[in-house]
């Protein structure tokens, strides 16, 4: 099955952040041996930011399904790097990956305009900041954002249409083509997908919430979503039933 959160895709993803999470530690090094022998106190605030990244490394490892926390760590090194250097195309490719990866993980489910809307604000605005090293550098640097804009577009089209059958509405997701699920499992991914919470429902079928909950989080792994926020994310406007095959 083509999804994002299977073992294989999951597994990759916990590569990644281990080789992220060394590279973050050789940057600290840097930033301790700079402030540290050179007095280049400036690194202070480089070697602040820099350092809460291996926990976010350290909780995509223990749950890789929560892989948008590879945003917040590509925008320390994007955000300051576009508004100090000359070059844009790291930046530019950073925050579009970032961008990938939030709406992967459902993030324009709600409000897409206002978000989309923000998110073109804020980058033309951090773009915009290159006037100041010229108008010949800012030309340049719009062509050099068009060419990346339009390999990594290429690039995530393919992506997207690999994963398009978990993203294409009118779909149906038939629970009982997975083991170990029951018509019960069906009715409560019912229930999240319309937005009850797993409390409503652990009263509706008198059980603690812990037991919705751990119920869930299996199902939610059964059928190669991660979690709640993946599950929303692929199947939100999915007809979900339970059919055995005969």
């Amino acid at each position: 099955m083509k999804s994002l959160y299977s073992k294989q895709f999951l597994n990759f993803i916990r590569i990644i952040a281990i080789i992220f999470c060394v590279f973050m530690i050789k940057h600290i090094y840097t930033a301790i041996y700079d402030v540290i022998n050179y007095k280049s106190y400036t690194h202070i605030l480089t070697l602040i930011a820099v350092s809460v990244i291996p926990v976010f490394m350290a909780i995509i490892i223990i749950h890789p399904e929560r892989f948008a926390l590879f945003v917040p760590p590509l925008l320390i090194f994007a955000i300051p790097v576009l508004l100090s250097s000359h070059s844009s195309r790291y930046p530019i490719l950073e925050i579009e990956i970032s961008i990938m990866i939030l709406l992967l993980r459902g993030f324009f489910y709600k409000h897409k305009l206002i978000k989309i809307i923000s998110i073109c604000v804020i980058c033309l605005a951090l773009f915009l900041s290159k006037i100041r090293f010229g108008w010949a550098n800012f030309i340049l640097q719009i062509f050099d954002t068009a060419q990346i804009l339009m390999l990594t577009t290429i690039l995530f089209f393919l992506f997207f249409e690999y994963l398009k059958p978990h993203y294409t509405k009118n779909q149906v997701l038939n629970i009982a083509d997975f083991p170990e699920t029951t018509s019960r499992d069906a009715k409560w991914l019912c229930l999240v997908q319309q937005g009850i919470k797993y409390e409503a429902i652990a009263i509706d079928y008198e059980l603690n919430v812990g037991t919705v909950q751990n119920r869930l989080n299996k199902v939610y792994h059964i059928i190669e979503t991660g979690d709640r926020i993946g599950f929303l994310s692929m199947y939100s406007n999915a007809k979900i039933i339970f059919q055995p095959s005969r």
